[in-house]
Order: structure tokens, then C-alpha cells, then sequence
């Protein structure tokens, strides 16, 4: 216990102006929910003049669009593409007569579903010269904001909320979490105090444990912090209708394990490299590596078995915002993980000579 209380007396500073910060940031981001969620409120241009409805085959869809008729147009001209901005569109049909079209997609090797498709009204001016005019953009899904396209709906509290929780706050939290947890071992060995620490009643293994209860507890603590902020955020803007309070409180704290696991991998590391320079190295490397795979994981296609080598796409807080269950096996898995990862750092320490 002695460890415990030197270590909150050496590190109280840094550890209270993280938590201060991190409970300004998520208080701040939730308050700017109603702006930014304006802001990205965007409906296709001229999505009204456009109706469109898909039926499922075997193997394909046929999409049936039909659109606002121009009666100067001779013909129109459709374009398809998986984006709206129809940059590069992956299909074009010119010369269509009539102001409908059935347009069929094969989805047998294409999983992504969802097209954008532009109609544009095809004539001439009076002087001879041709005239283009474009009816609308519509989606072959339902669609509420411009980066739906990506997977993101800022108009609902749940997407902002999905999106920082996945980015910035599991990146922030885990590099300075690594940080720390990496720096209260590896220190004692760049100031040559190892041996003396170890030459005192306390057992090698006491001393470890010791450091990552610390950090453990703290990491419960900021998260605890971090949950209340965003619940008394999101009840001040009478949003707790769309996420409840025990979701928004319960999805904050679920994500200890993803923090165990991290903080037992740098343990791992610190003991092994001794060195605080190499060790916090690896400590931001496994993050980033962890981050990465979780990341390309969810964005390419082909590539979703990367994430089940992520930590962090155990911690599924997407399914925990719209309310679809929490994965206890995943959870628990994130448990043993840590479990096996201090047992090994333990071991080593337990084993290794310690030079002064």
C-alpha cells in the first residue's frame, strides 16, 4: 500500500490535469451537438424530385427510379456511384427516353449496396447550343446526413457520441494510459533505484501488482469522471430520450477492459526492455498498431478480420449506444487477456537480474 500511495504522491499533478482535461473535452463536445449536428444536416440536392425503391433478387438488386419530368428535355442521363459528389462515377446511361429507368446491381461480389445516383435532364437552348440541367441525387437507402455515406449520422447524438468514442477518445485515453503505466516501472530503472526498491520488504511481484492497481484504479476513476460528465452533458440538452443515462454511463465504463489490457502490455514491456525510451516506444507502437487494425478493419472491405486482433473492437460501443447488447464473452475475453499479459510480465520480472 505504501507503493500505492508514493506513486499517487509523486504523479496527483498530471494524473488530476488529464482527468480535468478529458472531463472538459467530452462535457464540451456534447454541448456542441446541437451545431455540429445542424451544421451536417444536409439532404442530396434535389433528392425530392427523385423516387426510387429496391427490390431484392436473387444475387441482385433492381432499383427503380423514377424522376421529375422536364418537358424541354429530349432525354436524360443517369450516373451511379458510391459516393454523391459523382467525381468519378462508376456507371453512366445516356439517351434514356422516358423519365424512369431500372437499374440493376449484381451484389453477389459487391457488398457494398449503397448507390448514389445523379439525373441529369438532357435538351437544347433556343440559340442550338445544348442545355444540361440536373434534376436531383438520390440513395438507394435511407439517408438523414451528408457523411452517411461513411458510415457516420451526425444528425443523432448516438452518431457524434459513436464516432468520438471510437477515434479520439479511446486513441487519447490509451497513449497517455500506455504513457504512464510504461513510465512508473521503467523509471525506477533509468534512476538506478530498482535494486534498492527491491532490497525493502516487498517482493517483486507485490511491487508490480502494486504499480498496476494503481493505474487501474485511476483508469476506473477517469473513466467514472468521464461517464457522470457526459450524462449531466447530455441531460442538460434533454437528449437522455435518445441514449439513457445507464447506456451512456455503462458503454463509458465497459471500456476499463480494452485499458486493462493495454496497461498489462506495457507492464509486459517495461519489465522486459528495462529501458524507458525503448519501452515507451513499444508502448505507443502496440497502440497505434492497435488502433490501425480496428481502423482498417472497419473501413475496408475483405480486411474485417484485422479487427478481431484489435483489443478495441472487442469494446463494441456502437451495439452499446443503439441499445443492442453487451457481448459479456467479449468482455471477459478482454479480462483473461490482461490476466495472461500481467502474468507473463511477473514472470519475467520475477526472473530477471536487476542491475543498479
Amino acid at each position: 500500500m505504501k507503493s500505492i500511495l508514493v506513486e499517487l504522491k509523486n504523479n496527483w499533478i498530471g494524473y488530476l490535469v488529464f482527468l480535468v482535461v478529458m472531463a472538459l473535452v467530452v462535457g464540451g463536445l456534447v454541448q456542441a451537438f446541437p451545431s455540429v449536428s445542424g451544421a451536417f444536416e444536409d439532404d442530396l440536392e434535389g433528392s425530392e424530385n427523385i423516387e426510387i425503391s429496391v427490390t431484392e433478387g436473387d444475387g441482385y438488386q433492381e432499383i427503380k427510379l423514377e424522376w421529375m419530368e422536364k418537358e424541354w428535355a429530349h432525354n436524360y442521363t443517369l450516373k451511379v456511384g458510391v459516393i454523391p459528389q459523382m467525381l468519378v462515377p462508376e456507371d453512366t446511361i445516356e439517351g434514356i427516353p422516358e423519365n424512369d429507368y431500372i437499374y440493376r446491381l449484381n451484389i453477389e461480389n459487391d457488398e457494398i449496396l449503397e448507390r448514389y445516383f445523379m439525373v441529369l435532364a438532357v435538351g437544347e437552348e433556343e440559340d442550338g447550343n445544348d442545355r444540361i440541367e440536373m434534376i436531383g441525387i438520390g440513395s438507394s437507402v435511407e439517408r438523414t446526413s451528408g457523411l452517411q455515406a461513411f458510415g457516420i449520422d451526425y444528425s443523432d447524438l448516438r452518431g457524434i457520441l459513436s464516432m468520438f468514442w471510437g477515434i479520439f477518445f479511446i486513441l487519447l485515453i490509451a497513449i497517455y494510459i500506455a504513457y504512464i503505466s510504461v513510465n512508473s516501472v521503467s523509471k525506477d530503472y533509468d534512476d538506478g533505484r530498482m535494486d534498492i526498491l527491491l532490497t525493502k520488504p516487498v517482493s517483486r511481484r507485490r511491487y508490480l501488482l502494486e504499480k498496476f492497481f494503481t493505474i487501474s484504479s485511476y483508469t476506473l476513476i477517469l473513466l467514472t469522471v468521464i461517464g457522470l460528465v457526459t450524462v449531466a452533458s447530455v441531460y442538460s440538452l434533454g437528449e437522455l430520450s435518445t441514449v439513457s443515462a445507464s447506456t451512456l454511463f455503462t458503454t463509458t465504463l465497459l471500456s476499463w477492459p480494452v485499458f486493462l489490457v493495454i496497461i498489462a502490455a506495457t507492464f509486459l514491456a517495461a519489465v522486459y526492455l528495462e529501458d524507458s525510451k525503448k519501452a515507451v516506444g513499444f508502448a505507443f507502437l502496440f497502440v497505434l498498431i492497435q488502433f490501425g487494425l480496428e481502423t482498417v478493419g472497419e473501413l475496408t472491405q475483405g480486411l474485417e478480420y484485422l479487427k478481431s486482433f484489435s483489443v478495441i473492437s472487442y469494446w463494441d460501443h456502437n451495439s452499446l449506444f443503439y441499445a443492442e447488447g453487451i457481448n459479456w464473452g467479449e468482455i471477459g475475453l478482454l479480462f483473461v487477456v490482461a490476466a495472461v499479459l500481467l502474468i507473463i510480465a511477473l514472470t519475467i520480472f520475477e526472473k530477471k537480474d536487476v542491475k543498479g
